[in-house]
């Protein structure tokens, strides 16, 4: 029998590879999608099963997602901007204009977030390579100047609170905001370090000690350097936070102190919000808890639960909804003091200051509102004055017969005028005099060498008292939070 030729061998023996290849694909892809099957319900790849959960994991918004009653509420942002390290340090500032209670959550600066798949999306126009959760330090590196619009988003969405608006400080402002309370004392279970404005490293030693601007900030920004650093951090600034405020609430100047605030920062979306001035002068200490934003840490990175967040933000705006002052509280805040109504002499304390660098000395005012804050007194607007000349002589203005006879103590040399009223919104005017160019001891070395310019017309010049009264939590027992409110009577101690 004549044997086949070679070619046709050689294509016999390809044909039966090709159908053994073929029944070797059949058979491991009807194993692997019957798998596929039995894990997922549908005939569909692992791969796009695997795709669509990590795209919605922890993005898509849960049916079942609570609702953030925003109804009375006022809802904004609060970034202090680090020059230095280039960080924002971030607060949530919920007030609700029907009560007048306040609540204030902390935000991590490094935070990891899960957010809606459709913010997600926007994000991810600029940040491509973003998975499903996002840290908020590479969205400030990412957004740049539009950093902050992103980051209201973001706690917009994480939340359920409605943002109507925000406010930038930055750091060197922020201490002299620091200042206006005066010395807050602090108990540090630890020495900590830091560099001031000249990178010259400080040490605050362990135990109690009174805290100016600086060393508050210091304070604000230390890392321990352990993997719950960030968590720390916030607990340290949450404590001092309580005495601060209460230091703040405790004075009667609140006008003079909306104004200062006012002055420093750069507020963005805010019109047609409570002003600063009404907020501080009918807030009171029980109607205000300052808490930290719900979520958890691990090796340094913060991640908050948006899950927690929205039950957290929910429940404070509840309680705020349901808050009712006390008539006696209510009743002290927005009187002036009968003295000051009659003319007598009163504490300059309780007014509203005006500084003017009227000896052409560079930096002159700017030392003195660092001296004269630290002592408890209230400055609103520091700038120069070159009208005239330099002054010889210190002078005093006010808008009262008696006032500003305590200031005599630090400008014994002024002479005090009585002006029928005083254009810039102030109480009282001091223009700084050379018989005046050595500031006291005690003054703050690192004060800007420069004066600066500050006004702001839209506000009073009233000057308000709000009494500090024993303090309860604003909180109940179903708190969802787990810092939990703050006695502003008691000591406060870390």
């Amino acid at each position: 029998m004549k044997k086949p030729s070679l070619i046709k061998r050689f294509f016999s023996f390809l044909l039966r590879l090709c159908v053994v290849l073929v029944l070797m694909a059949a058979i491991a892809v009807g194993s692997f999608e019957g798998v596929t099957y039995y894990l997922t319900g549908s005939f569909t790849s692992v791969k796009k099963a695997v795709k669509e959960e990590t795209d919605q994991s922890g993005t898509e918004d849960s049916t079942e997602a609570t609702t953030v009653d925003n109804k009375n509420m006022e809802n904004t942002l609060v970034f202090v901007h680090d020059d230095m390290n280039n960080k924002d340090y971030t607060a949530l500032n919920m007030y609700n204009t029907k009560t007048e209670a306040m609540d204030v959550l902390l935000l991590p600066c490094n935070a990891q977030v899960s957010v809606s798949s459709t913010l997600l999306k926007e994000i991810r126009n600029t940040m491509t390579e973003t998975g499903s959760s996002v840290n908020m330090a590479d969205v400030a590196r990412a957004f740049g100047d539009k950093k902050y619009e992103m980051f209201a988003k973001i706690v917009e969405d994480i939340s359920g609170a409605k943002i109507s608006g925000y406010d930038v400080i930055s750091s060197t402002n922020f201490k002299k905001l620091l200042n206006v309370a005066g010395g807050v004392s602090y108990h540090f279970n630890n020495a900590i370090s830091y560099r001031d404005t000249e990178n010259i490293l400080q040490t605050i030693d362990a135990g109690d000690v009174i805290l100016d601007g600086t060393t508050a900030y210091a304070l604000f920004t230390y890392m321990d350097g352990t993997d719950g650093e960030e968590s720390s951090r916030l607990e340290r600034v949450n404590t001092y936070l309580t005495s601060y405020m209460e230091a703040l609430l405790s004075k009667n100047s609140t006008s003079a102190i909306a104004k200062k605030y006012d002055s420093l920062v750069t507020a963005e979306g805010k019109s047609g919000l409570t002003s600063t001035e009404d907020i501080l002068k009918n807030l009171t200490t029980d109607a205000l808890t300052i808490r930290i934003m719900q979520g958890s840490e691990s090796k340094g990175i913060f991640t908050l639960d948006s899950q927690k967040v929205k039950l957290q933000v929910a429940g404070l705006a509840k309680q705020a909804e349901a808050y009712s002052q006390s008539s006696s509280s209510k009743s002290s805040t927005g009187t002036t003091s009968t003295s000051a109504a009659t003319g007598s002499t009163e504490s300059s304390k309780n007014y509203s200051i005006e500084i003017y660098n009227a000896a052409y000395v560079s930096g002159l005012a700017g030392q003195w509102e660092s001296y004269l804050e630290s002592e408890g007194y209230s400055i609103s607007l520091v700038d120069s004055y070159q009208e005239e000349g330099p002054l010889s002589q210190t002078r005093i203005n006010v808008t009262q017969d008696g006032m500003g006879q305590d200031l005599l103590t630090y400008f014994p040399d002024a002479e005090i005028n009585v002006v029928d009223s005083i254009s810039t919104g102030g109480d009282i005017q001091i223009y700084i005099g050379t018989d005046s160019t050595n500031v006291p001891a005690g003054s703050d070395s690192t004060t800007d060498t420069e004066d600066e310019t500050v006004t702001d017309s839209s506000l009073d010049d009233e000057s308000d008292s709000t009494d500090s009264t024993d303090s309860t939590d604003v909180g109940d027992d179903d708190d969802t939070t787990t810092s939990g409110g703050y006695d502003f009577g008691s000591d406060s101690e870390q």
